[in-house]
């Protein structure tokens, strides 16, 4: 019976690098797609002459996507087997990015952003979960580091190749080249998984409640608050940066360019973390990076006017945090093994969409009753606080 830890030969470097490329462009075409609505949605509020806020539905709507898809990972490997999930979930988020060009209004936008959400949450895990099988056991958090950090990529390719398709196209280019591109990819992709039919233990093992079987319970539990934690600090923070930098007296045009600071400083944590994951370990750099993120968070919290400073402070909190979002998989990848590893990559994932979407809406109220943005985001000290308790208790039990 051929599993996922035999998705390539262990022996040829080669053919493990062909899996890590594989999977980490399929990751980068997920993070591509996940992405294009933030970047359209202008084009369309001008085109459809709508105001920016009534592009909610369409964002809530892919975050709710992509978190089902995650959840759903797992069941789907095991009642599929690998090949299966991996070409429904491609197919489903590629033709669902395909579909989302002929959209006419709010309403049809939401709906295909949901269904091409599901595909792409769908497959991060098994794309990550193929390339730790590829590795040995000392490279497979390092793996994960570098596949997870294709949704980083895929968002800088889709900032960089948005706007001139836009120009030169129309905005319709941009899911048209999003959807169409995972689907060139699929063949390949499914050549380097397994051909298994799944066997009853391993359609146990896409179970949800596996996870919570034995002295498993105490880490998924674990697992899945630093998850929501993180999350839930990184895009509070990601959603409220710029008001905070309009506070500070930066004109909005110059507010816009925080989140692109802070995807910058997430890609280059990313990039430091996978160069010392290997001697270090994933617990010990998701402590210093948080904390980190703690340090800046205060160090902002005192500023009062705008400086450039206040750009580099805003890119050191993406590298911090963000390389947490990462990093939750490369926990996941450490604590579960074979076939409970694509549900276990899945549902931390999941929980983590969920923080994604209590942090910003806690975030929102807490304005709404008259705090400003800077006591709004020291609020993050808290939960960033508890997630690094988590951690050390995590490295205790190990």
């Amino acid at each position: 019976m051929t599993t996922l830890n035999d998705v390539a030969p262990v022996s040829t470097g080669p053919k493990r690098l062909r899996v890590l490329g594989l999977c980490f462009l399929v990751v980068l075409l997920d993070g591509l797609d996940t992405t294009s609505i933030a970047f359209v949605a202008p084009v369309l509020a001008h085109d459809w002459g709508l105001p920016h806020a009534g592009f909610t539905p369409a964002f809530v709507a892919t975050s709710l996507g992509a978190a089902l898809g995650y959840m759903l990972s797992g069941k789907l490997s095991a009642r599929l087997g690998i090949r299966g999930a991996s070409s429904l979930t491609i197919l489903l988020f590629g033709a669902g990015t395909l579909a989302t060009a002929a959209a006419w209004d709010i309403a049809s936008l939401s709906v295909l952003r949901l269904v091409s959400a599901i595909g792409l949450g769908g497959v991060l895990p098994i794309a990550i979960a193929a390339a730790a099988a590829a590795f040995p056991a000392r490279h497979k958090e390092t793996v994960t580091m570098i596949v997870a950090s294709g949704l980083s990529a895929g968002g800088v390719a889709g900032g960089l190749i948005g706007g001139p398709l836009m120009r030169d196209f129309g905005w319709e280019s941009v899911f048209v080249v999003g959807g169409v591109a995972p689907l060139l990819v699929l063949p390949l992709f499914l050549n380097i998984l397994p051909r298994a039919v799944p066997e009853p233990a391993q359609r146990r093992a896409g179970s949800v409640g596996a996870l919570f079987h034995g002295p498993l319970a105490m880490r998924t539990s674990l697992l899945w608050s630093f998850a929501f934690l993180i999350f839930l600090v990184a895009y509070t923070l990601v959603f409220w940066i710029p008001t905070l930098l309009v506070d500070l007296g930066f004109a909005p045009q110059m507010a816009a360019l925080g989140g692109a600071a802070f995807g910058m400083g997430g890609l280059i944590g990313n990039v430091v973390i996978m160069t010392l994951v290997g001697r270090v370990g994933i617990n010990r750099l998701l402590m210093v990076s948080t904390a980190l993120a703690m340090v800046l968070i205060l160090i902002l919290n005192q500023m009062t006017i705008q400086s450039g400073l206040t750009f580099l402070l805003i890119g050191g909190l993406g590298a911090g945090l963000i390389t947490g979002c990462v990093g939750q998989a490369a926990l996941a990848v450490s604590q579960y093994g074979g076939d409970l590893r694509i549900t276990g990559v899945g549902w931390s994932s999941a929980i983590g969409r969920i923080g994604a979407i209590v942090g910003p809406a806690v975030g929102g109220m807490l304005l709404a009753m008259g705090y400003r943005a800077q006591e709004v985001i020291v609020t993050a000290l808290l939960p960033a606080a508890i997630a690094i308790l988590i951690l050390v208790v995590i490295r205790v039990r190990r």
